[in-house]
């Protein structure tokens, strides 16, 4: 498995309301693009509904903040004119198709039929599964920061249960779950380690939480968290560490949870008490006060 991971900007030419979750306009912007330069299976990809797909995005960005609507909030969104908003998006590399969606980024494009935004590349680079990794080391702290809504589902009772139950907290073992069936979809190298195990192999020591509801459009209001949690490695096992490893660097690459294509669960690994996760938290209105609980370490 190869990723192809794409950091890029917007600069909209005139003012324009958007829908209230940016992930969705990120998505449209793709899908031109993918249309200008004829990547057929890119196309398909963005019009599917079946899980695991091969790209994630985030949401558009405004000085280190993603761009949602909220309940309290009553303003819609507006991208203003000449202002540079990032979104980052990342794709599984299956042949040139995938690759050459990078020329569509060369020129203007119109959204909302006739809004035009210049879409430009700012980063671009090809990773390959063995390369990815991060430090993990037994008794080592590790944080994760989740700068967008994240939607960890619990396992159903029933197999065909409409019924989504979240948790609000990020409980190891349901991170692992949803980035290890993603993963072992793509790579060579399959994860084989037990998801359940994650939750002795990673213990929360602390963490700044708060729930989030999303409007994501006029039905759907789904509620995750956003924050950072702390934890600590508790396992020897090599094959452990290296699994995890690979799977930590995996999520910051194509997110965490449900619905992570469209840009929910944007994770990055962050150092204790890392300032990108207090500024995204003292955005939604957490004040210098944690949202969660803090203990000793």
């Amino acid at each position: 498995m190869q990723l192809l991971v794409v950091d890029a900007f917007i600069v909209p030419l005139e003012d324009i309301i958007v829908q209230p979750f940016t992930g969705r306009v990120v998505r449209q912007i793709l899908f031109k693009i993918a249309e200008r330069v004829n990547a057929s299976e890119l196309l398909d990809a963005l019009s599917s509904s079946a899980p695991h797909k091969p790209y994630s995005i985030t949401p558009l960005y405004l000085n280190g903040i993603p761009l949602y609507k909220s309940p309290g909030k009553s303003s819609p969104i507006c991208l203003k004119k000449g202002v540079r908003y990032s979104f980052r998006a990342s794709f599984i590399v299956k042949d040139i198709d995938t690759i050459k969606i990078l020329y569509g980024f060369l020129e203007d494009i119109e959204i909302y039929n006739s809004r035009r935004v210049r879409v430009n590349i700012a980063r671009t680079e090809i990773l390959d599964e063995n390369a990815l990794g991060v430090s993990l080391k037994p008794k080592n702290l590790i944080t994760l920061c989740f700068e967008t809504p994240t939607l960890l589902q619990l396992p159903k009772l029933r197999r065909r249960s409409r019924v989504n139950r979240y948790l609000l907290f990020p409980l190891p073992s349901l991170i692992i779950r949803s980035l290890k069936e993603s993963w072992n979809k793509y790579a060579e190298k399959k994860v084989s380690i037990a998801s359940w195990r994650a939750n002795y192999a990673l213990v929360a020591v602390d963490y700044s939480l708060k729930p989030v509801t999303v409007f994501y459009d006029s039905r759907k209001k789904p509620r995750g968290f956003v924050g950072y949690t702390t934890y600590r490695v508790m396992t020897w096992s090599p094959r452990m560490l290296g699994d995890l490893s690979r799977l930590l660097h995996y999520a910051t690459l194509t997110n965490v949870g449900k619905s992570r294509s469209i840009g929910f669960g944007v994770t990055t690994i962050a150092s204790y008490k890392q300032g990108r996760c207090r500024k995204i938290l003292d955005a939604l209105g957490t004040g210098n006060k944690p949202a969660g609980a803090r203990v000793p370490l």
